[in-house]
């Protein structure tokens, strides 16, 4: 059941924001679904060439987008399954132990209920370094930020326009991680336990990341000058630029940072646990 709601929860949104994109303008960038016709999007005048590349890259872009909502699915599967074991374990000890199975529930909802309040988020950041007065503010711009984006989608709709998820006003990530600056925000996402690079899980063979010495190990950090703390930013940096372009790649091995040059595309490399490829 759990794995089929979030299924629904993450293949909706992401259905109707490709189904968007598919009619929009050529340019690489999700938008999501609004009331306006095909027409207000797509050039009918442009010629037939311009049309067909246009359509290959919405195309193209909508099987990455699919590529990773399946991916990050399977992640959400696994730690369901270890979160199932895990408390399939727990229960049969206190069961053994003759525990209220149902009371320890309850204190650990109320844990979680305390660790995700706004005092817990306090508190996980100053644990991970940051000063109290710079961890409140923190925490109240990311409410601040979320009901400014929440605001920007609400009116969008009413209004009609189609929502740029890489637009700023609709997007309260992007925009702390701005305000933040870079090291802040890597350590902001380290107390979260969120990624802060890009795990390579194996490397497959005659790829460029094989021709250009990635191991399994290795932790991807940038890309072509760009920091990138998960796999979909990675993705979203391969397809900028011109396909084939020399860049450089900044990784982490065994603790040391180190650089690689590869050509502008598929890396050819599975990341994280769930083996997607790049």
């Amino acid at each position: 059941m759990n794995k089929i709601v979030i299924a629904i929860a993450i293949g909706l949104p992401a259905g109707l924001a490709v189904a968007a994109y598919m009619i929009s303008a050529p340019q690489p960038q999700p938008i999501a679904a609004s009331s306006a016709s095909p027409g207000d999007y797509f050039d009918q005048s442009a010629a037939t060439d311009e049309r067909i590349s246009a359509l290959e890259a919405a195309v193209a872009e909508e099987r990455n987008a699919r590529q990773l909502l399946e991916e990050e699915l399977q992640v959400l599967y696994a730690e369901i399954e270890e979160i199932g074991s895990d408390r399939r374990r727990s229960n049969e000890l206190l069961v053994a132990e003759g525990q209220d199975v149902r009371e320890v529930r309850r204190q650990r909802a109320a844990m979680a209920s305390a660790v995700n309040s706004a005092d817990g988020r306090v508190a996980r950041l100053i644990e991970a370094g940051f000063p109290p007065d710079r961890a409140d503010w923190i925490v109240r711009r990311e409410s601040e930020l979320q009901m400014a984006a929440m605001q920007a989608q609400f009116e969008a709709r009413r209004s009609g326009e189609p929502i740029n998820r890489f637009d700023p006003a609709f997007n309260s990530t992007a925009t702390l991680r701005a305000e933040l600056g870079e090291v802040e925000y890597e350590q902001y996402l380290e107390a979260n336990g969120r990624s802060t690079s890009v795990m390579v899980g194996s490397v497959i063979e005659s790829s460029p990341g094989q021709r250009a010495g990635l191991q399994a190990g290795d932790q991807i950090v940038s890309y072509d000058g760009s920091r990138v703390f998960n796999t979909w930013e990675l993705n979203q940096q391969t397809i900028l630029g011109e396909p084939g372009q020399s860049v450089v790649v900044g990784i982490v091995r065994d603790g040391a940072p180190m650089q690689v040059v590869l050509p502008r595309g598929p890396i050819g490399v599975s990341t994280g646990r769930f083996q997607g490829r790049r």
